[in-house]
């Protein structure tokens, strides 16, 4: 059995200006059970009962605000097959900043999407690392009345020389409206591909990631949390723009353990989220982000996002984000 609580404290509750992302819908100071599960292993089964955290495609924690996104889920997996695990669950509600109501309290999952309350998401995942240097999953989840998706990717990592290692990334995502299709019209046709060349030894990352949607309704909205796609950004993702559309994204890192400056990382990202008709949808995204970490128990993070949008319905603007840690 596991247990865990997060207070959220709001020093000044009367300020106009408040982020409501980071307290309850009033913006007020609130107590959450964030987690509160059963779980238990049985050979090569496990199952997990209750409140949890979740990290898979179209549920993940995304944590970058005070809490957490967590979900009320019961979940199976299996490894009886060597290198294969299945899953399969149910997940029923959701906490957090993102659930799109009240991040104090587990709201159920219809709700969450802005709609009429559901049973819940049913998914079932394959995931397969019997190859060496290549990883394939294959998941599908069926939102009742609203859609069913189908999410694959596949990895592969290519030792290039003695100090260069390529990973290689590509993805599908497709949704179509089921039962009283709830949310209207779905149907996401999303093709991803990303490539990563890692100079570890110099501490240098670079990333490049494309997507693109032929779906009559633009990339699946369904996620619940961060998103699965590879050009996810700090702000633009294309899954939130809901028409057909594009993006793609250039991003490096550097951890500086090579320069003897152990715990700091930093990385800058540019990328461009652009609608088939460019006049409806059309941004460039410029990410920098700072991590320190002091010590195993405190590090601080730094997040700038600048967003241009080159379309009349759209505004400028900017975020910085601030988040300090300390475990004890």
């Amino acid at each position: 059995m596991g247990a865990s609580a997060y207070a959220v404290l709001n020093p000044n509750q009367n300020r106009p200006e408040l982020n409501t992302d980071f307290f309850d819908a009033d913006g007020k100071s609130f107590l959450l059970i964030s987690e509160a599960y059963l779980h238990g292993q049985w050979g090569n089964t496990e199952l997990k009962f209750g409140r949890q955290i979740l990290d898979i495609p179209h549920a993940d924690s995304d944590d970058i605000r005070l809490i957490p996104n967590y979900f009320e889920a019961y979940t199976l997996s299996n490894t009886d097959i060597k290198d294969l695990t299945l899953s399969t669950g149910l997940i029923r509600k959701m906490a957090g900043w993102e659930n799109g109501v009240d991040s104090s309290t587990f709201i159920n999952i219809g709700e969450t999407l802005g709609t009429e309350a559901i049973e819940g998401v049913l998914y079932a995942a394959a995931q397969y690392e019997g190859i060496t240097d290549v990883s394939l999953s294959l998941w599908y989840y069926h939102y009742a009345d609203i859609a069913n998706i189908l999410y694959a990717e596949a990895g592969y990592t290519l030792h290039a020389s003695k100090y260069l290692d390529i990973t290689f990334g590509l993805q599908y995502d497709a949704s179509y409206d089921t039962g009283k299709a709830l949310l209207q019209a779905q149907e996401a046709r999303t093709f991803g591909v990303s490539m990563e060349f890692v100079l570890e030894d110099i501490g240098l990352h670079v990333l490049i990631a494309y997507n693109t949607d032929n779906g009559s309704t633009g990339a699946s909205g369904l996620s619940l949390g961060g998103g699965a796609l590879f050009t996810s950004m700090e702000d633009q993702t294309l899954d939130a723009m809901g028409q057909a559309a594009e993006a793609w994204v250039l991003g490096l890192g550097y951890h500086f353990e090579t320069l003897g400056l152990e715990g700091l990382n930093a990385g800058i990202a540019y990328g461009s989220f652009q609608a088939e008709i460019t006049s409806n949808y059309n941004a460039k995204e410029l990410d920098a982000v700072v991590e320190y970490s002091f010590n195993e128990d405190f590090s601080i993070v730094l997040a700038y996002a600048d967003i241009d949008s080159k379309t009349d319905s759209l505004s400028d603007y900017t975020q910085i984000r601030v988040v300090a840690n300390y475990n004890f």
